[in-house]
């Protein structure tokens, strides 16, 4: 006999969703600013939509748990790096898919289709990225701090699966039925 949380997994299923469909907002986000030494940028975290598409629930019936998944790299952005050092073709996909526009140190825009020069701006991003990292964004553990208080309220199913299933429980605590809604336990008395 096994105390059914009906209530309480439906409502876990339910903040989870919540978490999730919050980190894909804020991933996507395109009001949020972040400061370097070279300026300032207003924009989404995500460039090509990998990081929220990778978010996933995984429900594991056996154990009853509701696991939030998404690509690694998601940390770093959360939590920033002291060092970085991602693959420069990487660098060159993600250069071309986020700006529309690029200029140079001397503010001359550098043609988007010139792949040379795409290619040297994302050595030059990934020996920065080397030196400098990559600066925090707090958007996971922000989005999970602000949702955590909602787990204030958990009581509520878990006091619902318990009346529901109050008899099993007193059961399996040794408790009698002598009645429809009378337990009895007996207590031995060790002298």
């Amino acid at each position: 006999m096994s105390l059914k949380l009906k209530n309480t997994e439906k409502y876990l299923k339910k903040y989870t969703e919540t978490l999730l469909n919050r980190l894909v907002y804020e991933t996507s986000r395109i009001d949020r600013t972040r400061t370097y030494k070279s300026g300032t940028i207003t924009g989404s975290i995500t460039a090509t939509g990998k990081l929220e598409q990778s978010f996933e629930i995984n429900h594991n019936k056996k154990k009853n748990t509701f696991d939030l998944l998404g690509n690694s790299y998601g940390e770093a952005v959360d939590e920033g790096t002291t060092s970085s050092n991602p693959p420069v073709r990487k660098l060159i996909n993600w250069l071309i898919s986020k700006n529309k526009t690029l200029k140079d140190s001397k503010n001359n825009t550098i043609d988007m289709s010139d792949f040379k020069k795409v290619r040297r701006v994302a050595f030059a991003i990934q020996k920065s990225l080397k030196l400098q990292g990559i600066q925090k964004t707090g958007f996971i553990s922000k989005t999970i701090k602000d949702e955590f208080i909602k787990l204030n309220t958990i009581y509520n199913p878990i006091i619902k699966d318990i009346e529901l299933d109050l008899d099993n429980i007193l059961l399996r605590a040794g408790y009698k039925k002598t009645g429809k809604e009378t337990y009895l336990i007996e207590k031995q008395i060790n002298k």
